[in-house]
């Protein structure tokens, strides 16, 4: 077993829902992101309010909406964002892509790893960041990948090749709706629907309690069918129903399965065998390769079944039949309050049906991360390493390109090597130890570059890695909510 992260402590705050939740509803906003400030102003030395960045960085939530409903979050979380203490420009409030998102969940965990920069060069770990909306994955390999997934990137001297790209509607939440949407199609083609006395239609799920009935908006089931109350939410329509519980745990895990299954949501004709093939990617996608943390929403799952990360997929399985057997009076009393208590039944056998049979990833190929791991750290190093660079006058190369003779190229090279020399030299012997510390190593390690080049294709904006200023604090606002 390879060395596991340090689990550091990395303070972070979340607010419900998720702000793709929120659209046209200004009061709702305002209220999830307020509280993010307020407790950012505490963290936040009072001097220090007005030199330290804001960044809004919306995930796969708000990436599925349509753009005048997107484009309405991001303006309106602007406005409450502008009035703040913290430095807010209006392009840091923006919607980040799938592979930029798996990316940063990898860059987080092999930083807390100690691993990026690391002599003599370390493998490194894939990620498997788990959201409410989707499911990122991202890993290295020496192999010939998809053009669309790869990434190229150096960290001092070292070359990575990654493969990086999101998996849309794997979420812990997206993936419960689909559970609630193949039920009601189901039901619809058998006739079987039930209309309660309040006009909606009653829906049994075999992954919720004994005892357990609740509303709940089906923002996927088909506004076709009759019998179902339309409404708004999230930017489009959907079905609003009364689920109740009707527990089977056989039932329950094959439901499971059919949430992993693509073809189950996808034209792609007949189904998809799980056994023969990773039934959650399609045919071009690069298949998972090398040892993987699952961090996010599978540390959530294990946490809440209080597992420790020596624990395995089998008895994520016995807690969650364990937990599914419960009336739902004991059930929802048996924990800590909090958020989906109703829905970890399902999630049990899904988080376990999606990496064995939706990705083909054995169990001793994984690990459990840090709950403290998330991809917004990722994003954190990266822009502070992006401030560093423009502090200190760090620039593409690009602008400083101009024409030279071939004869004098040479001694200007060789003057320009002597002259560079003694500034080290300078800055070494004069520089205060205060001022050598200031920075934080990207790998917390003695030899990573000060100010390594990332190489990336589109649609990746940032182009180099520095050292994180460690007086600097960066604040998200996620949208994916477990």
């Amino acid at each position: 077993m390879q060395k596991k992260p340090s689990g550091r402590a990395y303070d972070r705050v979340e607010t419900e829902p998720g702000i793709d939740k929120l659209v046209r509803n200004v009061t709702g906003l305002q209220k999830a992101l307020k509280p993010l400030l307020r407790w950012a102003k505490k963290k936040i030395p009072l001097h220090a309010h007005k030199s330290t960045s804001l960044f809004l960085c919306a995930t796969a939530g708000v990436r599925r909406l349509p753009v005048i409903d997107s484009m309405w979050l991001l303006d309106n979380a602007w406005t409450v964002l502008k009035n703040s203490p913290f430095i807010c420009e209006r392009d840091w409030v923006r919607i980040i892509s799938g592979p930029e998102e798996a990316y940063f969940g990898w860059i987080a965990l092999n930083y807390d790893s100690g691993i990026l920069g690391a002599r003599p060069r370390k493998a490194t770990y894939g990620a498997l960041d788990l959201g409410g909306s989707s499911l990122q994955v991202t890993f290295e390999s020496d192999q010939q990948m998809n053009n669309d997934t790869s990434l190229y990137v150096s960290i001092g001297s070292v070359r990575h090749h990654l493969t990086a790209y999101s998996l849309p509607g794997y979420g812990l939440n997206e993936a419960f709706g689909k559970s609630v949407d193949y039920l009601y199609r189901k039901e619809f083609a058998l006739g079987n629907v039930v209309v309660g006395s309040g006009g909606n239609i009653e829906l049994k799920h075999p992954c919720l309690q004994d005892g357990y009935k609740d509303e709940y908006f089906c923002s996927r089931c088909s506004s076709n069918n009759k019998g179902g109350k339309e409404l708004s939410g999230g930017g489009g329509l959907g079905t609003s129903l009364v689920l109740v519980g009707a527990p089977n745990w056989k039932e329950c895990s094959a439901l499971a399965k059919v949430a992993v299954n693509l073809s189950e949501w996808y034209d792609l004709g007949a189904g998809l065998d799980c056994a023969a093939q990773p039934c959650a990617l399609r045919d071009s996608m690069p298949r998972p390769y090398g040892h993987f943390y699952v961090i996010s929403g599978f540390y959530v799952v294990f946490r809440f079944f209080n597992l420790t990360s020596e624990a395995t997929l089998d008895d994520v399985l016995a807690k969650g039949k364990d937990f599914c057997e419960k009336r739902w009076d004991v059930a929802k009393t048996s924990v800590a309050p909090q958020p989906f208590i109703d829905q970890y039944c399902f999630r049990a056998p899904y988080i376990t049906s999606l990496l064995r049979e939706g990705l083909h990833i054995n169990d001793n190929q994984v690990s459990v991360g840090s709950g403290s791991i998330t991809w917004t750290l990722g994003v954190a190093l990266l822009e502070a390493g992006k401030a560093f660079s423009t502090r200190f006058g760090i620039r593409d190369l690009e602008l400083f390109r101009f024409k030279i003779n071939p004869l004098a190229f040479v001694p200007i090279l060789l003057v320009s090597f002597i002259l560079l020399l003694c500034a080290l030299s300078c800055i070494g012997n004069w520089m205060p130890r205060f001022v050598r510390r200031q920075y934080l190593p990207i790998s917390r390690l003695n030899s990573v570059s000060g100010a390594s080049v990332l190489n990336m294709q589109s649609p990746f904006r940032f182009q180099h890695w520095s050292p994180v200023n460690s007086g600097k604090l960066f604040i998200y606002a996620n949208d994916d909510h477990h």
